[in-house]
């Protein structure tokens, strides 16, 4: 019967037998905690990868700053506009076509399918789509019907088969001047060896880095200002950003889980935002089996949640079931800002009142949330 293995930020000991459980079960990574400080007036301090690999780091306190050159490019800006000093990429000639066919027929697309498309195409506005459309995508592949049915007119279905090749093209922005950029809790930096970061400020981050990766499909910034609210409901509470979602269609013999290693998700757990569930040790689709770290948060310390999450720095609670088979039999665990918690596979868990950075590796697998039961 499975447990979660909780530990403090704050409580460095507290923290080692989740990076021990969570190395040896996942051989690739190497997982810490750290603080930094360098000066807001000077010229910044490196951040490097220490293992060759894919380091990201997940801010849990304090504020930076980063440095960003002239060329960066980011798929950041479906939620606050990037400042104007960046320039968003143009639609080319074989992805304008798509979104086109799309946008104008509507009316022959699937009921389940029409809101992932509606979401893709509030990202466009005439010939520029801005924002990382990776969700959508993948939750038109979810929904599991076939393509055949996902629209009465074989032109839009051939518009859907290249979106499914092509989306990892769309939604990139340009910077054209070279600065520091700030950020804070709850955004996510990336490093490769071949490219660290220059950051100053002072600040504590959660880190994992990926030993087997040398290069990665996601950018240096996510900054959760700066991304869209994928709350699939309207109410004011819903909050939920993804700074690095599962990449749909990159899967083969060879690599079950595509390009996906680590995900995470900064979402606010409330009843009605999500449900019991867990992760099964043996997958739908193959691949590595999920498992997630949560990163509980002070949403007074996350501006990105101002007029979503009512400020609180107080505890919520995880409702844990360790026997799968008995939904009746739970436990309550009372977390608090700071709070970091190893939920293995088979662990049912349900979230009431938390604001938390969610990582899971390989990623939120399609089709793997389990339901245990209607909460």
């Amino acid at each position: 019967m499975e447990q979660p293995i909780v530990g403090h930020i704050h409580k460095l000991q507290t923290l080692i037998p989740i990076i021990d459980r969570c190395q040896t079960d996942y051989h690739n990574l190497k997982v810490g905690h750290d603080h930094f400080s360098a000066s807001l007036s000077g010229n910044g301090e490196q951040i490097t990868s220490q293992y060759n690999g894919v380091r990201h780091l997940f801010i849990v306190s304090g504020q930076g700053e980063i440095f960003l050159d002239i060329s960066y490019r980011t798929q950041e800006g479906d939620g606050q506009p990037l400042p104007p000093f960046y320039e968003p990429d143009i639609c080319d000639s074989e992805n304008q076509p798509i979104l086109q066919t799309l946008s104008e027929n509507l009316d022959t697309i699937h009921d389940k399918i029409r809101p992932a498309v509606d979401s893709l195409l509030t990202r466009l506005s005439g010939n520029v789509l801005v924002g990382d459309i990776s969700y959508p995508v993948r939750q038109m592949m979810e929904i599991g019907l076939p393509l055949r049915e996902w629209s009465t007119r074989p032109k839009v279905r051939r518009a859907f088969e290249i979106l499914q090749v092509n989306y990892s093209q769309l939604g990139w922005s340009t910077k054209k001047v070279a600065g520091f950029e700030p950020f804070g809790v709850g955004d996510q930096l990336t490093i490769t060896d071949d490219e660290p970061i220059i950051v100053r400020g002072e600040f504590d981050y959660f880190w994992i880095e990926n030993t087997q990766l040398f290069m990665t499909h996601t950018t240096a910034t996510r900054r959760l200002s700066y991304l869209r609210n994928n709350s699939t409901s309207s109410e004011s509470n819903h909050f939920r950003r993804l700074p690095l979602t599962w990449y749909p269609h990159t899967e083969n013999e060879d690599e079950p889980d595509g390009v996906n290693s680590i995900n995470n998700h900064v979402v606010y757990l409330t009843p009605k935002s999500n449900f019991a569930h867990y992760h099964p040790s043996s997958p739908v689709g193959g691949g590595s089996a999920e498992t997630q770290i949560y990163l509980i948060m002070d949403a007074t310390q996350t501006l990105a949640t101002d007029g979503w999450v009512k400020p609180q720095n107080r505890s919520g609670n995880l409702r844990i079931y360790p026997k799968l088979d008995d939904p009746s039999y739970y436990q309550d665990m009372s977390l608090d800002p700071g709070s970091v918690v190893y939920i293995p596979p088979d662990l049912g868990h349900y979230g009431l009142d938390l604001l938390a950075n969610i990582i899971s590796f390989p990623g939120f697998k399609p089709n793997n949330m389990i339901p245990i039961h209607s909460s």
